[in-house]
């Protein structure tokens, strides 16, 4: 059975930096593949270096300004799913990941539709992503409603790898 659950440190602390992580190596690996880009060089860190400079502002995220939600299926920790609030009526769909053994599922579908109805829940109509040009996420966010737009300024993502990133927006009346 499968269960999405607000994020407590005391619980899911240790899973969730694993899963950035994992989340993360996929990323660089990919550029690397893709684009030989040797993003720990760029960066000047390796990934659980980045992780732990990184990881706050999701940590702490408390409704209604965000929530970082955590899927358990039969016990054991399979993905997470942030939904961070940018401003007035904007949420940012932020570090959607299942681990790869709980994939194909379905779990990705119904996390964002998790995130989505949490960000309407703190007053969001709009709601902006960015994902890897080499993402297979594309499909789960075109097929619900989200189409390309150009970087909007709160984007994490470095300098660096702008060109290799889409950013993807869905607006609801």
């Amino acid at each position: 059975m499968e269960e999405f659950v607000p994020f407590d440190p005391d619980v899911h602390m240790e899973e969730f930096i694993q899963m950035n992580v994992e989340y993360l190596t996929w990323i660089f690996n990919q550029l690397d593949e893709n684009y030989q880009i040797d993003a720990v060089s760029m960066l000047g860190q390796t990934v659980p270096e980045w992780v732990d400079d990184n990881l706050e502002p999701y940590i702490s995220l408390k409704p209604p300004e965000g929530i970082l939600f955590i899927l358990e299926v039969d016990g054991d920790v399979a993905g997470m799913g942030v939904l961070k609030k940018l401003s007035d009526g904007i949420g940012e769909v932020k570090r959607m990941y299942n681990r790869p053994q709980f994939r194909r599922r379905g779990y990705a579908r119904q996390m964002l539709n998790k995130l989505l109805e949490s960000g309407r829940e703190y007053g969001c109509s709009t709601f902006w992503l960015d994902t890897p040009k080499f993402s297979v996420a594309h499909h789960l966010y075109r097929s619900t409603e989200f189409t390309e737009r150009e970087a909007y300024p709160e984007s994490e993502i470095p300098p660096m790898f702008l060109p290799y990133w889409i950013w993807m927006e869905k607006k609801e009346e």
